[in-house]
């Protein structure tokens, strides 16, 4: 897609909320890693004085993440997992003010390792618990490929049985973009969740 203002991406629509959503000494997670283009940015927008956890499975992805982070001078604000997302409230403590998520596969890496329907699932419920108040969570999602369309559905249907009361939810996709089209579904926190609704 051409590069536009506004809408040439699901990515860029991401990275306009990471830029109107983060404050320098906010804690913000990259839940995939990738080349580390999302973990860069996130830690110039929290600072020295803030924190990006990053987490990923696949070794290479933190080695390029942590090699662009420190060509940036931008290695002292993040801390890198070699850890499903799923699992990230192993080591991240609530009052997180943005989770990004850009699923699917890593660039140039094989495309069978992808992010799964099962654990993408499990990993965007406990960035909502984890997030602060306000807080907002970022997810590009490509329904391109059969595991990347059940994350799709999966998401929407998370999104569509949260409580308004306490989140509110909004879906962007390019409609002329074609069968598979990126989007972007961003959730943001609200308010604390009664005990039982999520």
């Amino acid at each position: 897609m051409a590069e536009g203002l506004y809408l040439s991406s699901a990515v860029q629509l991401a990275h306009r909320a990471f830029r109107d959503t983060l404050r320098a000494g906010d804690t913000a997670v990259d839940a995939t890693l990738g080349t580390g283009q999302d973990c860069q940015l996130l830690c110039q927008l929290v600072g020295p004085g803030g924190r990006v956890h990053g987490f990923d499975v696949q070794p290479d992805a933190l080695t390029r993440t942590q090699a662009r982070l420190a060509a940036a001078g931008l290695l002292g604000c993040a801390r890198l997992h070699l850890l499903g997302h799923e699992r990230m409230g192993e080591r991240v403590p609530p009052g997180v003010r943005l989770t990004a998520f850009n699923l699917g596969w890593l660039p140039g890496g094989d495309k069978r390792l992808t992010t799964r329907v099962d654990t993408t699932l499990r990993a965007a419920r406990a960035a909502l618990h984890l997030l602060a108040v306000p807080g907002l969570l970022v997810v590009c999602i490509y329904p391109g490929h059969p595991e990347g369309a059940g994350e799709q559905r999966a998401l929407l249907a998370l999104a569509a049985g949260l409580s308004p009361r306490a989140y509110t939810a909004l879906w962007q996709q390019f409609p002329n973009g074609g069968p598979g089209a990126p989007g972007c579904l961003m959730i943001e926190k609200i308010r604390e969740a009664p005990p039982g609704i999520e």
